[in-house]
């Protein structure tokens, strides 16, 4: 689509589950997913106007929130694209199990749409939930997955690439093998001139990384295997050979923490999204990528709930308890 839709897009969080429901279909012909929330596979009108019923909520004395949107960028076309949004809820007693009364905060995230005939066919929504902790506790995760700055070689297994063309599932995972084992490796993939965010953005200067230096200080250790061997999947493949996005997985063993929290030896699994944007050479000039940190933090005790509010017969009154 284009920027024009994506306003009209989070205007219709805000008026109504009926109006942005419109914009998906037609029908039960979609897929929607905010892995963040828990949400896989919603494919049908009924789950999908539950899921939407907070965001339109009006009164501010209930607790649920005024949920406020803006949109940062759209890097797409009119068949396939990604939003890059923020957002922040006034007046919200509670989100994602945390009391937030009174404590104002705000995250990024991006959000994947596939069109179809002016309907949005498929979404892929995911966003920082590390920064939400940040601000309203109960504790403070790093922005850095290993917890501090990289220094040193960045290498910890030979990494072989395929050779695979962009836009395709083979070039995908040699990203995500170059991730894992290799940050230099990683670097070559990659414009003279490019930028990656890993996290809400806050001060472009710091999280915004568009050199060999900041790439080695903020992955690095995971290529080196610094804080416990991380080993990504590529799932699957969104987009063609100029921009898209790549799901995967990870699986991490031996780490000591996850953002700075203890692990206790847990070996952790988790998923994540990643989008590219690539130049006529192939080369990749914007990169996009969020964690799904919430089932870590779940795994680790922290007190984060994600009710299933969208299923039939839920009471949305509890969001606020």
């Amino acid at each position: 689509m284009h920027y024009p839709f994506c306003v009209k897009w989070l205007k219709a969080f805000r008026h109504s589950s009926e109006a942005i429901c419109k914009l998906y279909g037609p029908g039960d012909d979609f897929v929607f997913e905010d892995v963040m929330l828990d949400q896989h596979n919603i494919d049908n009108q009924a789950d999908l106007h539950r899921l939407f019923e907070p965001y339109a909520n009006k009164d501010r004395t209930n607790g649920v929130g005024i949920h406020n949107f803006r949109i940062r960028s759209y890097n797409g076309d009119e068949n396939f694209g990604l939003l890059r949004w923020e957002w922040g809820p006034e007046d919200a007693a509670a989100f994602i199990g945390l009391d937030v009364k009174d404590k104002p905060f705000t995250t990024q995230g991006h959000t994947f749409h596939i069109y179809k005939d002016g309907f949005i066919k498929r979404e892929s929504s995911w966003w920082d939930a590390a920064a939400i902790l940040r601000a309203v506790g109960p504790v403070s995760p790093t922005k850095i997955l290993t917890g501090k700055p990289h220094e040193g070689p960045a290498r910890s297994v030979d990494v072989e690439l395929s050779g695979s063309a962009p836009g395709t599932l083979a070039f995908a995972q040699d990203w995500c093998n170059a991730l894992g084992g290799d940050i230099h490796v990683l670097r070559a993939l990659y414009a003279d001139y490019f930028s990656s965010d890993w996290s809400k953005i806050d001060d472009h200067e710091i999280d915004t990384f568009t050199d060999t230096d900041m790439l080695v200080r903020n992955l690095g250790g995971i290529a080196a295997g610094e804080n416990g061997r991380y080993r990504f999947t590529a799932t699957e493949y969104l987009g063609n050979e100029r921009r898209g996005l790549i799901h995967w997985n990870v699986e991490i063993e031996g780490a000591e923490s996850y953002r700075g929290i203890a692990t206790g030896g847990t070996t952790i699994n988790t998923l994540g999204s990643t989008f590219l944007e690539f130049d006529s050479a192939g080369k990749i000039v914007l990169e996009s990528t969020y964690w799904e940190d919430n089932r870590v933090f779940e795994a680790l005790g922290l007190p984060i709930v994600r009710p299933h509010y969208w299923e039939e017969g839920f009471d949305p009154a509890s969001l606020a308890a």
